[in-house]
């Protein structure tokens, strides 16, 4: 069974993906499973993205229970959509929620798809 929540955070630090660079600060995602959290931290720099695996303070903290991320991950589930079902809360600088949305496969599938040239 494929870790669907582990592989994105591992594949945008393979990745170092660029995001716009209006962009800074710390987002700790905090995903309970089985009454214990874990934590992932992402550190956008001007746009460049690491992550690491801590409960550090951050700018943004999200809380959410693993499987709703994984729906997150794999477009199953729209982030907004969420927060306003109360699966998923936010705390702390609210707008790095865009730069999440910058990082899920969707958008970045979409951004390809909308970016190429019509062919004719």
């Amino acid at each position: 069974m494929t870790d669907t929540v582990g592989q994105f955070f591992t594949d945008i630090e393979e990745r170092r993906p660029l995001v716009p660079r209006k962009y800074t600060g710390t987002i700790r995602f905090d995903l309970s499973v089985d009454h214990r959290a874990e934590h992932w931290v992402l550190k956008i720099d001007s746009g460049a993205v690491t992550v690491a695996r801590d409960a550090r303070e951050a700018d943004c903290v999200v809380r959410t229970g693993r499987d709703v991320f994984a729906r997150i991950v794999t477009g199953d589930q729209g982030v907004y959509a969420a927060v306003w079902r109360n699966l998923l809360s936010v705390e702390g600088d609210i707008s790095l929620i865009a730069t999440l949305r910058e990082l899920l496969p969707a958008a970045q599938e979409a951004s390809r798809t909308t970016s190429r040239k019509p062919e004719v």
